[in-house]
C-alpha cells in the first residue's frame, strides 16, 4: 500500500480543491445529462463518448450505443453478451479472468500483465487496465457505448482497437426503488435490488444497488458428478452526488465484486493425427482415458475451482469556470483471484494449472472542456478539451503447474513461473473542433504517451521438469515505450439529418513482457508496441421525420509490428507461449446500420459489417510462414438484427415483445487458416459460422412486469475460443440454450 499512498493523497487533494477554486467562478453545475444541442430530442440518442454530451448522430465516427433498461431487459450480463450486438466486435476467450476482445479484426489473447488489452474498457470514466477483471456484470448502467477504431485524443488510457465505454446510473432527484428476480434452468437465480434518491436535497443524493446470481455449471463433470463452472456473483455499488455549490458537481463511486465464476476447462480433442493426445502425458496412459464426443459432458480429473475479488473507487469532480469545466477523475482498483483447472481436459491426472493474480491500479485524469457557445469557444466556432492523464498499476502473476501419476515425468515435482509487473503511463492528450461555418467542422487532436514498464520474472522447479527445466530469475532493467499519435477529422453536415465525415488517425499499444516465460532468455525477452494507421469515410442520415436512420462507414488499417503470441514447441516438452512483433497486416471493410421505427409502438434494426483482416507479413515458429491468410478472430461477415414491438393492453399496461439474432461467418481461432500444412492441430482451430437468437416476452402491470425470456434459443453449439497446443486441441463451449422468467416492481 505504501506505493499508492502517496498518488492517493495527491488525488484526494485535488479533488478537494477543486470544489475550492469553484466558489470562485461563476455559471451552473455541468451535468452529465445536459444536452449540447437544443435540438436533440427525447427520440435522439445521447452519448459522452466524446467527452461532452451529443447526439449519437452528430459524432464523426463508428459508435453503437445501448440504453441500460434495453440491455438489462434482455439479459445482458457482461461486455461479451454486448459484442453480438455489434457487428465487426467478437468477444470469446477462456472463462471470465481470460477474455478475447478484438474490434475489426485487431484484439490480443494474453491476458498477463506483461501485456496491454487492444480492446479498453472503462467504467464511469475509469480505465480497467487488468484483463482478469473486465468482466463484470452489467448491472444498474445508464448505457454501454462502443467506439472502433483507435481511441487516444479523447481517452486517458490509450488504445488501439477500440473503447467500451460503460456508465452507471446517477442518483436521482426523487426516490425512487425496484427489486427484480429471476430463476431459470440450471438452477439460475438472480435477485437485483436499486433504492435511490435524495439524502439533503439537490445538494447530496445518493444510489444503492445490489445484486447476487447463482447458477449450475453447464459442464457436467462425468468422473465427480459435480458441475463446476457456474455462477455464484455478489456484487454492490454505491454512489453518492454532491452538489456544493451551483457550479461544482462531485460523483463518488464505490464497488465491490464477488465472483466464482468459469475456470479455463473444455473438451480435449487431440489433434488430427492422434485422437487421444495428451501434451506432456506418459505413452503408457495416452489412450486409456474416457472420450466424450458431448461438449458439455466431460471427464475431468478433479473440478476446476475460480474465485475472485474486486473492489474499486471512483472520485470524479465538475467545476464550471465559466466558458470551460475543469473535471478531475480519480480511481483506485484492486483485484485478486485464483483460477485452479485440469490442463489437460481429460480424466486422467496428468498436469493441474494454478493461476493467480493481484494488481492494485491508481489512475488520474485531468481535463479542460470548453463550454459549447461559452466564452472560450469564440462564439461557438471552437470546441476543444485537454487533458492529462497518469496511470500506475503493480501486479503479481503466477502460474503452477502439478505434475500427476499419468503425466510423462511422474508425480515427483511441481513448476512454478511468476511475474512482479509494474507499469506507468503518462499521457497528454487534446482536441479541437473547428467549426470554419455552420455545416463544415475540422477536428485536430493529438496524443503524447510515455510507458515505463519493469518486470522481476523467475521460474522455480522441483528438479528438471520439462516446463522449467532450472530455476532462474530475471530482474528486466525498466523499458520506456512513446509515441505521438495525432487525428484529423473533416464533417459536413449540411442539415441536422445528414452527417457525412471522413478522419485519419494513429493508434499505438505499448510493448510489454512474456507471458509465463520458461527460462531466463525468454523471460528477457521484451516484444515492442504495435502501431495502427487508420482511415475513415462515413455518412449518418435520418429520413422520413426520424422513422429511418442509415448509418455507414468504410474503413482501411495498416496494422504494424503485431504482437503475436503462439505456442512454440521447443522439444522435450517445453511449449513456451511466446509474443513477438512478427507481423503487419492490411485490414479494410465496411459497416451498414438500418434502423427503423414504423411507428411509436415497432422498432426494427439490422446491422452488417465486412472485415478483410489479412497479415500482410507473418513467419511463425518453425518457418511456418502465414503472410496472406486472415487474421484470427476475424469474421468476413457479421449481422445483427433486432425489433421489439408494444402491444397496449389499456391504461398503463402492455407487452413487448423482444428478439434479437446474430451471425457470424466462419472464422479461425488459431493462424493459418486450418490448413494442414502448418500442423496437426491447426486444422481443428477453424470455426463455422453460426448464428444466436436470444427473445424475450414483457407484460408490463403498471409498475410491475413478468418477463418469459430466452438465450440461445436454438441450443446452437459454438466454441467461445480453443486452446492449440503442441498435439492436443482444447475446446472451449458458450453456452447452451438458456430460458427462464423474470419478475419485478418498481416504487
Amino acid at each position: 500500500m505504501k506505493t499508492y499512498r502517496k498518488p492517493v493523497l495527491v488525488g484526494l487533494l485535488l479533488s478537494a480543491a477543486l470544489p475550492a477554486l469553484a466558489h470562485a467562478q461563476s455559471g451552473g453545475a455541468a451535468q452529465d445529462g445536459d444536452t449540447a444541442n437544443d435540438q436533440i430530442t427525447s427520440d435522439d440518442i445521447v452519448v459522452t463518448a466524446q467527452r461532452r454530451s451529443e447526439r449519437l448522430q452528430d459524432i464523426p465516427a463508428s459508435i453503437s450505443a445501448f440504453a441500460g433498461e434495453k440491455l438489462a431487459s434482455e439479459g445482458v450480463p457482461d461486455i461479451t453478451n454486448v459484442a453480438v450486438r455489434v457487428p465487426g466486435f467478437y468477444a470469446g476467450g477462456f472463462g471470465t479472468a481470460r477474455p478475447q476482445l478484438y474490434i475489426r479484426g485487431i484484439g490480443t489473447r494474453q491476458f498477463d500483465p506483461g501485456s496491454e488489452s487492444s480492446v479498453g474498457v472503462f467504467v464511469d470514466e475509469s480505465y480497467l487496465g487488468r484483463t482478469g477483471g473486465v468482466l463484470g456484470s452489467l448491472r444498474d448502467i445508464d448505457r454501454v457505448e462502443a467506439l472502433k477504431g483507435p481511441q487516444g485524443t479523447l481517452y486517458g488510457r490509450n488504445t488501439i482497437a477500440g473503447a467500451i465505454n460503460i456508465l452507471t446510473k446517477a442518483p436521482t432527484s426523487d426516490l425512487t426503488a425496484e427489486v427484480e428476480a429471476s430463476y431459470g434452468n440450471y438452477k439460475f437465480s438472480d435477485f437485483f435490488g436499486v433504492i435511490s434518491g435524495p439524502i439533503a436535497g439537490e445538494a447530496f443524493k445518493g444510489r444503492l444497488a445490489v445484486w447476487k446470481s447463482d447458477r449450475d455449471g453447464y459442464v457436467t463433470n462425468l468422473v465427480t458428478g459435480n458441475k463446476p463452472q457456474g455462477l455464484d456473483n455478489f456484487g454492490g455499488r454505491l454512489r453518492f452526488e454532491i452538489n456544493p455549490a451551483s457550479n461544482v458537481k462531485i460523483d463518488l463511486i464505490g464497488e465491490l465484486l464477488r465472483d466464482n465464476g468459469r475456470s479455463f476447462q473444455g473438451q480435449s480433442v487431440g489433434s488430427t493425427t492422434n485422437r487421444g493426445g495428451i501434451l506432456l502425458g506418459a505413452g503408457s496412459r495416452i489412450g486409456r482415458q474416457t472420450f466424450s464426443d458431448d461438449p458439455y459432458k466431460q471427464f475431468y480429473d478433479f473440478d476446476p475451482v475460480f474465485d475472485r475479488n474486486i473492489e474499486s473507487v471512483v472520485g470524479k469532480v465538475e467545476v464550471d469556470l465559466g466558458g470551460a469545466s475543469l473535471v478531475s477523475v480519480t480511481s483506485y482498483r484492486h483485484m485478486t483471484y485464483s483460477d485452479q483447472r485440469d490442463f489437460d481436459n481429460t480424466d486422467l491426472d496428468v498436469l493441474k494449472q494454478i493461476s493467480a493474480e493481484r494488481s492494485k491500479q491508481w489512475s488520474q485524469e485531468v481535463r479542460l472542456v470548453s463550454d459549447p457557445g461559452g466564452s472560450l469557444s469564440f462564439g461557438g466556432a471552437l470546441d476543444w478539451i485537454l487533458g492529462v492523464y497518469y496511470y500506475n498499476d503493480k501486479s503479481f502473476h503466477s502460474d503452477r503447474f502439478d505434475y500427476g501419476v499419468d503425466s510423462a515425468f511422474g508425480n515427483t515435482a511441481d513448476d512454478v513461473t511468476y511475474g512482479d509487473y509494474s507499469t506507468k503511463s503518462l499521457a497528454f492528450f487534446g482536441q479541437a473542433a473547428v467549426h470554419l461555418t455552420n455545416q463544415l467542422t475540422v477536428t485536430l487532436g493529438a496524443r503524447y504517451t510515455e510507458d515505463r514498464k519493469q518486470a522481476d520474472l523467475g521460474g522455480i522447479t522441483g528438479d528438471t521438469r520439462p516446463l522449467v527445466p532450472a530455476n532462474f530469475l530475471v530482474r528486466n532493467p525498466q523499458v520506456k515505450f512513446t509515441s505521438f499519435d495525432p487525428k484529423v477529422v473533416v464533417s459536413f453536415q449540411p442539415n441536422s439529418d445528414l452527417n457525412l465525415y471522413a478522419s485519419w488517425s494513429r493508434g499505438f499499444k505499448s510493448g510489454g513482457y512474456q507471458y509465463t516465460p520458461l527460462n531466463a532468455p525468454q523471460a528477457g525477452s521484451v516484444f515492442n508496441p504495435e502501431k495502427l494507421e487508420s482511415f475513415e469515410a462515413g455518412v449518418k442520415s435520418i429520413m422520413l421525420d426520424g422513422a429511418l436512420r442509415v448509418n455507414a462507414s468504410a474503413f482501411h488499417y495498416k496494422y504494424k509490428d503485431l504482437q503475436v503470441s503462439t505456442v512454440v514447441d521447443l522439444g522435450g516438452g517445453n511449449t513456451p507461449s511466446l509474443i513477438a512483433n512478427a507481423a503487419s497486416s492490411t485490414i479494410k471493410g465496411g459497416e451498414l446500420e438500418v434502423i427503423m421505427r414504423p411507428d411509436s409502438r415497432l422498432n426494427i434494426g439490422v446491422s452488417y459489417a465486412y472485415t478483410d483482416a489479412r497479415y500482410d507479413t507473418f513467419f511463425g515458429s518453425a518457418g511456418a510462414n502465414f503472410s496472406g491468410t486472415r487474421l484470427v478472430r476475424a469474421p468476413e461477415h457479421s449481422v445483427n438484427a433486432n425489433f421489439d414491438y408494444t402491444l397496449p393492453l389499456g391504461g398503463r399496461n402492455d407487452v413487448v415483445f423482444s428478439a434479437n439474432y446474430s451471425l457470424l461467418s466462419d472464422f479461425f481461432h488459431e493462424p493459418g487458416e486450418a490448413r494442414t500444412i502448418y500442423g496437426t492441430t491447426v486444422p481443428l482451430t477453424r470455426e463455422d459460422g453460426y448464428g444466436l437468437l436470444n427473445a424475450r416476452v414483457q407484460f408490463n402491470f403498471g409498475d410491475s412486469y413478468a418477463a418469459v425470456w430466452g438465450k440461445n434459443i436454438t441450443d446452437k453449439v459454438y466454441r467461445r475460443s480453443v486452446l492449440a497446443l503442441p498435439g492436443q486441441v482444447i475446446n472451449i463451449f458458450g453456452e447452451p440454450s438458456m430460458y427462464g422468467v423474470t419478475i419485478g416492481h418498481r416504487f
